[in-house]
């Protein structure tokens, strides 16, 4: 039996269509908001995900996002975006953050069982595919076209020990290693400590205008106030903390600089 999770905000909406999923006889989760769907897919795993775009907490889009740093594609459900919206724009970034629909308020409930049914036989056949073939990230991205680099994240999805703490990227100044650990130095917070090491989240962090000094820190481009030269060159931050750079990263950080 397949489980569906709803993420909805609206409790009436919500529950019209946990009835009539219910009555299609799948299993039926419901989170009221995007950072209870995170938590709900990260421990329950469902097989299909019907999500609200405009929603407190998370948004739809920052939960895609979210659940693309933490998940590989063979982990991921398959995501129906649920909205009012009807702008063309909003379409394509749903799309290509990788949503497999998009079903716009007021619909048809024939059609969306219609649609569950097709994206879950599909979702499927590419998991057949991919046990001969090629794995699955690669199958998706042949089949729909969807580039899994171009996702536009705003939030990163840090672990705290409440679950996890989303945190936009610009609030980010810096992330320092301390062995398997490491630090996230965020604007007008306490430091976050997370049981994890740095390069979990390099890839993610490098890619949205961070910049790795030194072995053990990665920085904010946009939070760096002042240069200090030296043979140990160092980095003033917007914090007032000081980090290094390393030899090797000096040209970088100064080109960097220099173009600012």
């Amino acid at each position: 039996m397949k489980t569906i999770l709803i993420v909805e905000d609206d409790a009436g909406i919500r529950d019209s269509l946990k009835d009539i999923l219910d009555f299609s006889g799948y299993t039926v989760l419901t989170a009221t908001n995007g950072k209870e769907g995170f938590n709900v897919i990260i421990n329950s795993n469902p097989n299909l995900v019907i999500c609200d775009v405009n929603m407190p907490e998370l948004n739809g889009y920052e939960l895609l996002g979210a659940l693309k740093q933490r998940l590989s594609p063979e982990l991921l459900p398959t995501f129906i975006f649920l909205t009012a919206k009807i702008d063309n724009h909003d379409i394509r970034h749903g799309m290509n953050l990788g949503a497999d629909d998009y079903v716009t308020k007021p619909f048809d409930h024939n059609q969306l069982l219609e649609i569950i049914k097709m994206r879950l036989e599909k979702r499927e056949r590419l998991v057949k595919f991919s046990e001969g073939n090629m794995p699955l990230s690669a199958a998706l991205k042949e089949q729909d076209a969807i580039d899994l680099e171009s996702i536009q994240v705003n939030k990163l999805a840090i672990p705290s020990a409440e679950g996890f703490e989303f945190v936009n990227f610009n609030q980010i100044i810096r992330c320092e290693a301390d062995r398997a650990y490491c630090k996230f130095f965020i604007v007008n917070k306490p430091r976050l400590i997370v049981s994890k090491p740095l390069s979990e989240f390099e890839d993610i962090l490098l890619s949205k205008h961070f910049l790795k000094t030194h072995k053990s820190h990665i920085i904010s481009i946009n939070h760096i106030e002042k240069y200090i030269r030296g043979v140990n060159a160092h980095l003033v931050m917007s914090d007032g903390s000081i980090v290094p750079v390393s030899i090797r990263k000096k040209d970088e950080v100064l080109g960097i600089l220099k173009k600012g």
